[in-house]
């Protein structure tokens, strides 16, 4: 029974840094790890970065991206990165949208599955 606990407390936190980190679209307070989106934007598209900032306890292995309207998930946009609790990571040139993002833990801590609405 513990061992659930933990993991829908995990599942929850990550769905609200998923969340706080909506708030922190398109600022550059903090340095952070710079990877290209998962598509390039088509021409005339507006583009934004996003800051996933990490407020869990546990280290994100895996970052998902997908188009709300498809059924598939992007390549992991951590590649062979980390974000470790406490911080940031944020993705360029995304094309503006509706989004899924699923997030996973390392070591199998646990993933959780948002929607994002990225914008300019």
């Amino acid at each position: 029974m513990k061992s659930i606990n933990r993991k829908f407390l995990f599942v929850f936190l990550l769905g609200i840094v998923m969340l706080l980190s909506l708030a922190a679209c398109g600022t550059t307070d903090a340095p952070a790890a710079d990877a290209p989106a998962a598509d390039a934007p088509a021409a005339g598209d507006m583009v934004a970065s996003f800051v996933f900032t990490n407020t869990g306890s546990v280290e994100i292995c895996e970052l998902y991206l997908s188009p709300a309207s498809q059924d598939s998930w992007g390549p992991d946009q951590l590649q062979d990165q980390t974000i470790p609790a406490g911080a940031q990571f944020t993705l360029n040139n995304i094309p503006a949208g509706q989004y899924d993002a699923r997030v996973v833990g390392c070591d199998n801590a646990g993933e959780s599955t948002v929607q994002l609405d990225i914008h300019n």
